[in-house]
């Protein structure tokens, strides 16, 4: 075989291609930014029970829920900054920042734990940063009718059990007095003690004032099975996870 020819001249030049019309072209990059956002949707849990995180975040629903380790937090106190002496409409529909102290709304918490098989956790720190929890195994509120009356059962934990003796109470706020004390738990008996399942009238009261009171005994945030009246709660969050 002998050696390769001279290349022959170049031909000619071929028509223009055709390339997507504008429209077209905007329609797809919609369509896949669109996918992109169904994609990172898909990515987002459903309930905190599918996370480990901690702190608020976006759920499937795109609603805002604040995350504990698989709990989701309906109460939340650390620097009393929120006011929890409210009346019976603010505890009803909720109040604060879900980043900050917060309480999720009554109306909220029957429908997430109505006969749905919901566990309760408590988390609590006093002024020294001692901690102690209270676990029930059964946790459920019944609707407005029914007062947000109570049921909780099953304890376990290290804080003592500061709950059933609110079982089956009707819930309390300043204007709705529910208890069964002869007075009024929530403002005449041991101070200003926001809402609550008052018995008659405590072995807990986390929506009470926040600090260390100088009026004495009782008129703190207190979970009464850890250290009685006199210990001070600083931080508490009450949280749920249901089946």
């Amino acid at each position: 075989m002998g050696f390769p020819g001279k290349a022959g001249p170049q031909g000619q030049r071929g028509p223009p291609g055709v390339g997507l019309p504008q429209t077209l072209s905007e329609n797809l990059t919609a369509r896949l930014t669109e996918l992109e956002v169904k994609i990172e949707t898909l990515l987002l849990p459903v309930s905190c029970a599918m996370t480990s995180d901690v702190g608020y975040q976006m759920m499937r629903s795109r609603e805002m829920k604040y995350c504990d380790g698989g709990w989701e937090v309906f109460q939340r106190r650390f620097n009393g900054r929120e006011d929890f002496q409210r009346n019976w409409s603010d505890y009803k529909r909720g109040f604060g920042n879900k980043s900050q102290e917060f309480w999720l709304g009554l109306d909220t918490l029957h429908q997430m734990t109505y006969r749905r098989g919901c566990k309760l956790r408590i988390d609590m720190w006093d002024f020294d940063e001692d901690h102690a929890f209270a676990e029930y195994s059964a946790f459920s509120i019944e609707d407005e009718n029914d007062m947000y009356r109570l049921h909780v059962g099953g304890y376990s934990g290290t804080a003592g059990d500061g709950m059933t003796y609110h079982d089956a109470r009707p819930f309390s706020t300043p204007d709705r007095d529910n208890d069964a004390h002869a007075s009024q738990c929530t403002t005449n008996v041991y101070g200003l003690s926001g809402g609550w399942w008052f018995n008659a009238c405590y072995h807990s009261k986390l929506n009470s004032l926040w600090g260390r009171s100088q009026q004495g005994d009782h008129h703190n945030i207190v979970w009464y099975r850890w250290g009685g009246g006199s210990r001070a709660l600083k931080a508490t969050t009450m949280k749920i996870k249901c089946d």
